[in-house]
C-alpha cells in the first residue's frame, strides 16, 4: 500500500513528461503496412494495431526488444525481467509463442529447430530497429504459419536524409552491463547504404533463485554482437533493388531449473541475407522478398553421466523463403494484393541427418474503400509438403465518422488461421508423427477508436477458439479438446497540455473453457506520464501492474510437473533525456522502489538498476 501511495504521489506531482507512445493509441492519419502488406492510413485498417515509433523507442529507456513490447496492451513477455540471456516467450491476447509470428521488414522469421519453431528475439538488438507494429487477430491470410493470435513486424533501419549521417553511442548499466552502438548511413539520388553495429555484455545475476541462502550461485552474464547492412539501388522510378546482410550472435548462461544453479551455457548465431527488387507502375506494383538464413545452437552443460565431461548438443537450422505480391489498384474504389509464398524449412543434429519440408502459398486480399467505409476479404491456400492443403479466409470491415474535431472509427474483423506442426514434432528424436496436421484457430474482434482534440481512446472486445492442438504424451498428436479465449483491451491518451501527457491502457484476459492461463495475468495496466520542462530535456514516469499468474514448473527434487501461484507485483521506471547540439545524454532507473517480486517461479527478477548513455550524431 506505502508503495502504491508513492506512486500516486509521484504522478500528483508530474514528475515526468512526454508519454511513451508505445503505451498510445496509433493516431488516425498515421501509414501502417502489416494488416494489409500494403501502406494504408490506420484509419482504414479493419483491426487493433499499434505502431512503435523510432521516437518512441530512443524515449523508452527500455534495454531490449522484449522490454518495449512488453509495455504493449494485450501483450505479456516471458524472461525479460531476468538476466539478459534468459529465454524470452511471448503471449499476445493470452496465447502462446507459436501462435504469434515475428516478421522482420516484412518477412517471416523463425527458429526451425525449435520445437515450437518459434523466433527468438534475443537475437535482435534494439538499436537496429526504425519501428515496430503489432498487429492483433488471425492474419494467417496474409502471412500463413503462425499469424494466429497476432503479428510483430519489426522493420530494420534504413537510409532516409541524404549525405551521411552517423551516430555513435555508448550505455553502461547495472551489473556491469556496457553496449557500444555505430550506425552510419548514405543515401544520394540512386544509393542508400545503412551499416549498423552493436555490441552487449552483461555479467548479470543468477538467473535461479537461491531458496537455500547459501549465496554461492553464480551470475549469468550475456555477450551478444549484431551487425547489419543494407544496400539499396534506385535504378530509375519504376524499379530498385534493396540487398540485406545481417550477423545475430550471442553467449548466455543459463541455471539448471527454478531453485538450482547450474554452470551451462548457450551460443546462438544467425546469418541472414536477401534480395528485395520492386517494379512500379501507375496504379500498381510488383515487388519480391527473397531471403536466406542460417541459424546454429550450441548448448553446454555438464554430463549427467560423468561429472568430469560436458555434454554439447547442437542444432543447425535454415529457411529459405521468397515472397512475391503484386499491389494493383483495379479502379477508384477497389485494390487487389495477391502473391504467392515459398517456404523451406530443414534442420539437422550431428547425430541426425537433415529433415525439411516446403510451403508453397497462395495467397489474396480484396479491399473495397469508399470514402469512410473500408471492406477487406482475403483468402489462402496453404500447400504442405507432408499434410497436403489447409485453407484460410478472414473478413475486416471498418467505418470512420467524421464530425467537426472528432473522428471515431469502429471496426470488426473475423479470421481463421493455422499453425503447422514443426520439423521437431514430425522428424524429431522423441515422440516424432509425420501424421500430424496442422492446428486451427478461429478468431474475432470488434472495437471503436475515438480521437477528439487532444484525447485519443480505443476499446477493442475479442474471442479465439484454438483446436487441433499439438499435444505430447508418449508422441506428438492432435488433441480433441479445444481452447476458448476471451478479453478486453483498453487505451487512453491525453495531452494535458503541450508539455505533458498522459497515458494509460489495461487488458483483461480469461479463459472460456476449462483450461487454465499460465504465466498470464488475467489483469494487466500501465500508465505513463510525461513532462518536457525545457526544450530538449524530456522526462518520462512509467508505471506498469502485472496481476497473479499461474506457472507449471519441473520439480527437479521429485521429478514432477507442479503448480505455483506468482503474486501481483507493481513496477515504476523513471527515464530522462537531454539533448544538447549534436548529443544526447539520457539516464533511466527501472523498478524505482525497488519491487520484490517473482516473474517466473523460482527465478531471480531484476531489483532497482540504472542505464546512464550518451549518443553523439555526426554528419
Amino acid at each position: 500500500m506505502r508503495k502504491l501511495q508513492l506512486i500516486i504521489a509521484c504522478i500528483c506531482m508530474g514528475w515526468t513528461v512526454k508519454a511513451q507512445d508505445t503505451l498510445k493509441t496509433v493516431q488516425l492519419d498515421e501509414v501502417v503496412v502489416t494488416g494489409t502488406k500494403s501502406a494504408i492510413p490506420v484509419e482504414k485498417s479493419g483491426k487493433s494495431i499499434f505502431k512503435i515509433t523510432l521516437k518512441d523507442i530512443e524515449s523508452s529507456g527500455s534495454r531490449t526488444v522484449a522490454d518495449i513490447l512488453n509495455e504493449v496492451r494485450g501483450v505479456q513477455m516471458d524472461g525479460n525481467f531476468g538476466p539478459l540471456g534468459t529465454n524470452i516467450g511471448y503471449f499476445v491476447r493470452g496465447a502462446s509463442s507459436k501462435r504469434t509470428l515475428v516478421l522482420i521488414d516484412g518477412v517471416p522469421f523463425n527458429d526451425p529447430s525449435g520445437i515450437d519453431q518459434t523466433y527468438d528475439l534475443r537475437l535482435l538488438d534494439l538499436d537496429q530497429v526504425e519501428s515496430i507494429e503489432i498487429l492483433k487477430g488471425g492474419l494467417s491470410t496474409l502471412y500463413g504459419t503462425g499469424a494466429a493470435a497476432g503479428v510483430i513486424n519489426i522493420t530494420l533501419k534504413k537510409a532516409k536524409e541524404k549525405g551521411v549521417i552517423g551516430t555513435v553511442s555508448f550505455d553502461y548499466g547495472s551489473f556491469n552491463t556496457v553496449n557500444p552502438n555505430l550506425s552510419i548511413s548514405k543515401k544520394s539520388e540512386e544509393l542508400s547504404i545503412v551499416i549498423n553495429a552493436g555490441y552487449r555484455k552483461s555479467d548479470g545475476f543468477s538467473a535461479a533463485k537461491d531458496q537455500s541462502g547459501s549465496e554461492n550461485f553464480d551470475d549469468d552474464g550475456f555477450e551478444g554482437f549484431n551487425f547489419l547492412g543494407k544496400v539499396g539501388y534506385e535504378f530509375n522510378d519504376r524499379f530498385d533493388i534493396v540487398f540485406t546482410g545481417a550477423l545475430d550472435d550471442f553467449r548466455a548462461d543459463y541455471d539448471q531449473g527454478a531453485f538450482t544453479d547450474g554452470d551451462n551455457f548457450t551460443e546462438y548465431q544467425q546469418i541472414r541475407m536477401g534480395l528485395s527488387p520492386k517494379l512500379k507502375w501507375q496504379g500498381g506494383n510488383l515487388r519480391g522478398d527473397f531471403f536466406i538464413t542460417n541459424l546454429d545452437r550450441l548448448f553446454n552443460s555438464p554430463d549427467f553421466f560423468d561429472p568430469n565431461a560436458r555434454f554439447v548438443d547442437e542444432y543447425d537450422a535454415a529457411n529459405t523463403q521468397f515472397d512475391l505480391v503484386i499491389d494493383q489498384n483495379l479502379n477508384e474504389n477497389f485494390k487487389l494484393i495477391g502473391g504467392i509464398n515459398y517456404q523451406r524449412l530443414a534442420y539437422s543434429q550431428p547425430s541426425i541427418d537433415e529433415t525439411n519440408f516446403t510451403m508453397i502459398d497462395p495467397y489474396a486480399s480484396l479491399i473495397f474503400d469508399q470514402s469512410s467505409f473500408n471492406f477487406q476479404v482475403g483468402a489462402r491456400l496453404n500447400n504442405h509438403s507432408e499434410y497436403g492443403n489447409n485453407f484460410v479466409w478472414n473478413v475486416n470491415p471498418s467505418y470512420s465518422i467524421n464530425s467537426g474535431e472528432s473522428t471515431i472509427k469502429v471496426f470488426a474483423s473475423y479470421s481463421s488461421s493455422f499453425i503447422a506442426p514443426s520439423l521437431f514434432q514430425l522428424f524429431g528424436p522423441f515422440g516424432a508423427n509425420t501424421a500430424l496436421e496442422p492446428e486451427e484457430s478461429k478468431s474475432a474482434e470488434g472495437g471503436f477508436t475515438l480521437l477528439q482534440g487532444r484525447v485519443k481512446v480505443e476499446a477493442v472486445y475479442f474471442y479465439r477458439k484454438d483446436k487441433n492442438l499439438i499435444i505430447f504424451t508418449d508422441q506428438y498428436d492432435n488433441a480433441g479438446e479445444t481452447i476458448e479465449t476471451d478479453g478486453i483491451e483498453f487505451n487512453g491518451a491525453f495531452d494535458l497540455s503541450e508539455k505533458i501527457s498522459l497515458s494509460a491502457n489495461y487488458t483483461f484476459l480469461r479463459r472460456l473453457d476449462d483450461s487454465r492461463l499460465y504465466r498470464i495475468p488475467s489483469h494487466k495496466y500501465g500508465a505513463s506520464l510525461g513532462y518536457q520542462p525545457l526544450d530538449g530535456l524530456n522526462i518520462s514516469l512509467n508505471y506498469l501492474h502485472t496481476g497473479e499468474r499461474r506457472q507449471q514448473y519441473f520439480n527437479n527434487t521429485t521429478f514432477t510437473l507442479d503448480e505455483a501461484e506468482l503474486k501481483a507485483f507493481d513496477l515504476l521506471d523513471l527515464i530522462t533525456s537531454f539533448q544538447y547540439q549534436s548529443f544526447t545524454f539520457s539516464a533511466g532507473i527501472n523498478n524505482l522502489l525497488d519491487e520484490d517480486y517473482q516473474a517466473i517461479y523460482g527465478f531471480n527478477s531484476v531489483e532497482r538498476n540504472y542505464t546512464i548513455g550518451v549518443k553523439y550524431q555526426f554528419n
